[in-house]
């Protein structure tokens, strides 16, 4: 189970290498959109893992906004829903 856990905190430091290169966004994206296509086709499971890696990002950030919120995760969700970027 360890190794398991030790490769799920792998896949969430890629979610957050994107999401890094995804912030920065100087060249229209290019930068995330390259990490994204590097971490797919590093590995056969690529597209999984850092799909997983996402989720986990995700729980992680809506943890703590909850906790600075107080709000409902649920209730963050839908007002997430609301927003298209």
């Amino acid at each position: 189970m360890q190794g398991h856990s030790a490769a799920s905190g792998e896949w969430t430091r890629r979610a957050i290498d994107v999401m890094t290169a995804w912030s920065e966004q100087s060249d229209g994206n290019k930068f995330a959109a390259d990490r994204v296509a590097a971490y797919v086709g590093a590995e056969a499971d690529g597209a999984m893992t850092l799909t997983v890696g996402f989720i986990n990002l995700s729980a992680i950030l809506l943890l703590q906004l909850q906790a600075v919120t107080g709000c409902d995760i649920r209730e963050i969700l839908q007002d997430a829903a609301k927003v298209t970027l």
